[in-house]
């Protein structure tokens, strides 16, 4: 009997050393969880009705669900997504001799990262930078009443800062603060800065303001696929003003010069 007794708890001794778990794995573990935890928070305030958490955090929360997690049921048929969405921009230069200022004309970078999607299973993130800010500058700007979106429509050339911008969109709404008003300033000004990088790419140095917009043009549906496309179609814009330069310290003007250019010669230039 004893030495049964021994040969169990040495069988249970063995069975402990086995399953001893190394602290660096226990580590990982605690982090794998504590990442799943955050990602089902995420998940769930990006579903949940609207809340005070949900508004306090939205931002960070749209963050991380765009454009990765987010499910678009469109791609699926019979309703796919039925429109294209584009970033338009055009400048204004100022004659370095004469000081006379000139007005370019639209043109659309998104048409020129298209070009690095087309037969490219794996694109690089340059596929994605205009057409990120596009949904950013959508969401954002769906979330305003119409006299902000009127605001963002007007011209702020002048501003050093984008307070000025903020503090009309603040009146707008009673003078109170909210999310709604720091998401729509910070995608203005993100888009303000890329824009600056197009244009001093197209239009060298002497550009002294910008302007974006919105643009979103409907595709024949699946029973018109065979109709002849439209010589003029309806298109959709969202508009915004004339907004200043912006040159973010770090960037990499000449980089991203050189990668414009190339896929403006490979598309034949940028067009409208």
């Amino acid at each position: 009997m004893s030495s049964s007794l021994c040969g169990v708890s040495d069988t249970k001794d063995g069975q402990r050393a086995a399953v001893h778990v190394p602290p660096l794995a226990r580590g990982i573990a605690f982090f794998l969880v504590g990442l799943l935890g955050i990602h089902f928070l995420m998940t769930f305030l990006w579903n949940a009705p609207d809340n005070p958490v949900k508004e306090a955090l939205r931002e960070e929360v749209n963050g991380y669900i765009q454009p990765f997690f987010q499910q678009n049921w469109s791609l699926f048929a019979p309703n796919p997504v039925s429109s294209e969405s584009e970033l338009l921009l055009r400048a204004r230069t100022e004659d370095p001799v004469t000081g006379d200022i000139r007005t370019t004309e639209w043109v659309s970078p998104t048409q020129l990262e298209w070009s690095v999607v087309r037969g490219n299973p794996a694109p690089s993130r340059v596929s994605r930078l205009s057409a990120n800010m596009h949904r950013r500058l959508n969401s954002a700007w769906n979330r305003l009443n119409d006299e902000q979106k009127e605001i963002v429509a007007d011209d702020y050339e002048d501003m050093d800062v984008w307070t000025p911008l903020a503090d009309d969109l603040i009146e707008a709404q009673g003078g109170q603060t909210s999310s709604r008003v720091a998401t729509i300033v910070r995608a203005d000004r993100v888009a303000s800065g890329y824009s600056t990088q197009v244009a001093r790419a197209l239009w060298g140095d002497d550009v002294v303001a910008v302007q974006f917009r919105l643009q979103r043009t409907p595709v024949p549906s699946w029973e018109d696929r065979f109709e002849p496309e439209p010589e003029e179609p309806h298109r959709i814009y969202r508009e915004f003003g004339w907004r200043p330069v912006l040159v973010n310290d770090g960037q990499d003007d000449g980089a991203f010069a050189r990668t414009l250019l190339r896929l403006s010669d490979q598309v034949g230039g940028v067009t409208p």
